[in-house]
């Protein structure tokens, strides 16, 4: 099951290369999502199922079905996500050092989440002007736990949110197109 996963990935494999090429955004917005699920899914294996959620939550990362797309806020809340991955995985590197399968996800949703924002820049057209201030993790273990389980929730949330967005967005493009 991992190999076939794994090699549809790399069948997938985003078509980033340089700044000035065009990605598929679609593709690279499904296999992003993906790698949240699985990093979340190993999170909460290595951590405890039943953690609960974070309760202040992230703003950052909270999106209303009926919210309309902006180009800076969507780059604002991909920097969020990727700082706030980065500070999971080396919370988890302290916590579980020999879970080698989660430090891979983690690493891996880490760098499609910049190649996604560097993707989604070049699709809207927006950049984030004010860079969020990095996402504080709490000090004790328990809630480093439960911050980390519900950074990834939010993620997840956020990029179907977004898969959304982009997929009517690119629908009433082609709408617009095909009346000209």
């Amino acid at each position: 099951m991992v190999m076939l996963v794994e090699g549809l990935a790399a069948r997938n494999a985003p078509k980033i290369h340089t700044a000035g090429e065009k990605c598929n955004l679609k593709e690279l917005l499904a296999l992003t999502k993906h790698q949240v699920e699985e990093s979340l899914t190993s999170f909460d294996k290595a951590n405890g199922e039943h953690l609960g959620t974070w309760s202040p939550g992230f703003p950052e990362l909270q999106v209303h079905k009926y919210s309309s797309l902006n180009g800076s806020k969507v780059q604002c809340s991909l920097v969020f996500m990727a700082q706030g991955l980065e500070k999971i995985l080396e919370d988890q590197n302290n916590l579980n050092p020999a879970d080698v399968l989660l430090h891979e996800n983690l690493c891996n949703t880490v760098s499609r989440v910049k190649m996604l924002k560097a993707c989604v820049e070049n699709f809207l057209k927006g950049k984030c002007l004010e860079k969020p201030s990095p996402p504080k993790m709490p000090k004790y273990v328990f809630g480093r736990k439960q911050w980390s389980h519900t950074l990834l929730g939010s993620a997840k949330e956020y990029l179907v949110w977004l898969q959304d967005k982009i997929i009517v967005s690119k629908a009433k493009e082609c709408k617009e197109f095909g009346s000209s």
